[in-house]
C-alpha cells in the first residue's frame, strides 16, 4: 500500500549577498500525511492555550521578538518558557524528523556564489536529500513550500532538473524521481499549513545552532539550549533520521 510523506518548506535570511542576513538557512519539517491532522491539532490546542486563537499564525521572529499577538511572551517570561517547552515536545514526537540545507552567505561569496547560486544549490540539496532517505519502497513523497515570488522559480527549477535526471550519484533516474515526488505546492501564511508554520520555527533554530556551532553564539539563553538540544536529538535518530547539511 503506497503511504505519503510530506517534506514542508521555508526560510530564515535572505539569499542575497546584500542582506543582513550572515546565512541562509532553508529549513523543512517531515511527517507522514497521516500523521499530519493530529499535528494540527496539537499545535492548534498550543496556540489556543497560550495566544488564545487557534487560527494565529507562528511567525518565530515575532515569537522571539514577543511583537504583536505575541507580546504575552514578553509580559510574562513564564509563558515563554512553558510555550517553548510544550512546543519542543511536540516536536519531538518520533512521527516528526527535520531538515536543513544551510549557505554562510561570507563562504558563498569567497567562491564566486552569488544569490541565484544560493537558492539553486539549496533547493536541489533538500529535495535529493528527501528522496534520498525517506522516500523507498512503497512510501511517496509531497512538497509544501511558503511561497516567495523571488525564489519559487529556482525551487520550480530545481525540482524539473531532477525530474529530468534524477539523482545519478544514487542511481535514481528522472522517472524514478517522478514516481517518488508526486506533487510540489505552493502556498501563503493564510493557507494556516501547520507543518509550514513549524518549517519557519525550525528555520530560525537551526539558524542559531549553526552559530553555536562554528563558535560564533557561545553563551545560550534557555530557550536556545532547548532548541539546541531538540535539534541535536532529532538529528541522532536512527529511525528517522534528520537532515543537516552546511553546503558552504
Amino acid at each position: 500500500m503506497i503511504s505519503y510523506k510530506i517534506l514542508a518548506l521555508d526560510e530564515t535570511g535572505k539569499a542575497s549577498l546584500n542582506h543582513l542576513s550572515k546565512n541562509f538557512v532553508l529549513s523543512g519539517l517531515i511527517i507522514s500525511e497521516k500523521f499530519k491532522p493530529k499535528l494540527d491539532i496539537a499545535i492548534r490546542k498550543l496556540k489556543k492555550k497560550h495566544f488564545n486563537s487557534e487560527e494565529l499564525v507562528l511567525h518565530c521572529r515575532d515569537i522571539l521578538r514577543k511583537k504583536g499577538p505575541f507580546a504575552i511572551l514578553r509580559e510574562n517570561p513564564t509563558e515563554e518558557i512553558k510555550f517553548w517547552s510544550e512546543f519542543v515536545v511536540i516536536a519531538n514526537r518520533d512521527e516528526i524528523s527535520f531538515a536543513f540545507a544551510i549557505v554562510d552567505k561570507a563562504k558563498a561569496r569567497k567562491l564566486g556564489w552569488n544569490e541565484i547560486a544560493i537558492l539553486k544549490r539549496v533547493y536541489k540539496k533538500m529535495l535529493e536529500e528527501f528522496v534520498k532517505k525517506h522516500l523507498d519502497g512503497n512510501i511517496k513523497g509531497k512538497i509544501v513550500v511558503e511561497s516567495d515570488p523571488s525564489q519559487d522559480k529556482y525551487l520550480l527549477g530545481a525540482h524539473n532538473q531532477l525530474q529530468s535526471i534524477g539523482i545519478p550519484s544514487e542511481g535514481i533516474t528522472g522517472l524514478d524521481y517522478r514516481n517518488k515526488i508526486t506533487s510540489l505546492s505552493l502556498v501563503n501564511k493564510s493557507n494556516l499549513d501547520v507543518d509550514v508554520q513549524m518549517a519557519d520555527i525550525l528555520a530560525i533554530m537551526a539558524d542559531i545552532v549553526y552559530a553555536m556551532k562554528i563558535g560564533g553564539k557561545k553563551k545560550l539563553t534557555k530557550i536556545e539550549l532547548m532548541m539546541k538540544r531538540l535539534i541535536d536529538r532529532k538529528m541522532a535518530s536512527k529511525t528517522n533520521p534528520g537532515i543537516f547539511e552546511i553546503l558552504v
